[in-house]
């Protein structure tokens, strides 16, 4: 019945969603709610955190500051050991749990669920005794489905549940959330410690449980630093990579948000001893090695900055914002890994985008220049 519905319905707003889900005899619960409901289940939980990012200064404009003073304030952490019992229970298609009609909501705004009705057909049924379900949402490849999203809201997650769980449970456990279907998501699992063939994509697969795993996402931009040390610990114990080297390095973009007068940039930095690392696809192990072996970062803001969760403290980041695309969230990143940090936004907006995020960059070399001749010889 309800699958049927939703395949019909194009974009609703949350209110009406919520009103179409409650015919259906499906409530909608919000994060507040699925936490109270799921408080007897609890298994761990990580306290609010507070992270102070200093203002920070416009290198392309240095009277204006590109973000001013905050303090970011971290969301609750948690982990449940949901066991239904009679209760009817099932993970949907978008890997969010349906139960005795409750849509638990664990990561972020439910409004958009009727995307993920559509054009489901029959699913593969398996049965476990556990599953993990790390993440509920639609891959568009814009908002979610990107390598932030992977490390930040899946991997990290993961790694908490790891820390939580008795390891039998853990090694015993179906993983079962909407694959990103990437080279770097199967080695990022097999980094955490999850077996190749405990992993289904709950698009294809329907598995039904007597006990499912279950944690929340919290603020997308200022995740809790103890998911991202947990990542890290794991990670870094299985490649073993040691910084060898203290490279200043260049981290070029070739599709959205890349810098059009990228070519006069990199003439620029070769005065200043400059790696370029192209945009293309790398192992996690080349990743974490070109971070790791980074002192100085420049680019434009990217997911690729997600990476700098493998930077040593001291390191300096450099992002390079458009016009209309500024936000804080490596800068946050920066200041939890104990690194320096700088920004750069120019007045001149390209445009020419259906969306903000999409916008392309442009420098002032000229400017750029001054900035960078301060910087190092702070250096």
């Amino acid at each position: 019945m309800i699958y049927s519905l939703f395949a019909s319905l194009k974009a609703f707003p949350r209110a009406l969603l919520r009103l179409v889900l409650k015919a259906c005899k499906v409530d909608p619960l919000t994060k507040k709610e699925t936490e109270a409901f799921l408080e007897n289940y609890q298994v761990a939980n990580s306290p609010v955190r507070e992270v102070f990012i200093p203002g920070v200064q416009n290198q392309g404009e240095l009277t204006k500051l590109i973000f001013p003073p905050v303090r970011a304030v971290t969301h609750q952490s948690f982990v449940w050991s949901y066991e239904p019992g009679t209760k009817k229970a099932v993970q949907l298609p978008y890997g969010g749990i349906l139960t005795d009609g409750k849509l638990l909501c664990l990561d972020f705004e439910s409004y958009h669920l009727a995307r993920n009705w559509r054009g489901f057909g029959k699913r593969i049924g398996l049965r476990y005794e556990t599953v993990i379900a790390p993440f509920s949402h639609y891959l568009d490849v814009v908002f979610f489905g990107g390598y932030y999203d992977f490390v930040i809201l899946v991997a990290a997650k993961l790694s908490r549940i790891k820390a939580a769980l008795p390891e039998p449970v853990f090694d015993l456990a179906a993983l079962s959330y909407p694959l990103f279907k990437t080279t770097y998501e199967q080695e990022y699992l097999d980094l955490i410690g999850v077996k190749p063939d405990h992993i289904f994509d709950s698009v294809v697969h329907d598995i039904r449980f007597d006990r499912c795993i279950l944690a929340n996402s919290g603020h997308w931009f200022y995740p809790d630093p103890a998911d991202i040390f947990a990542l890290k610990e794991l990670v870094e114990a299985k490649l073993m990579i040691k910084r060898t080297n203290q490279h200043r390095i260049y981290v070029s973009r070739s599709t959205r948000r890349k810098v059009v007068n990228e070519a006069a940039l990199i003439k620029l930095l070769e005065k200043y001893d400059f790696i370029i690392i192209e945009d293309k696809p790398r192992s996690v192990a080349e990743q974490v090695a070109i971070y790791k072996n980074a002192s100085f970062i420049m680019g434009p803001h990217g997911a690729s900055f997600t990476n700098i969760i493998w930077c040593e403290p001291g390191t300096h980041l450099f992002e390079l914002f458009p016009a209309n695309m500024i936000v804080d969230h490596f800068a946050y990143l920066a200041q939890v890994m104990d690194m320096r940090y700088s920004a750069y936004s120019h007045v001149i907006k390209m445009g020419q985008t259906k969306h903000h995020i999409e916008e392309d960059v442009f420098v002032s070399i000229a400017d750029l220049e001054k900035s960078l001749d301060v910087l190092f010889v702070q250096v």
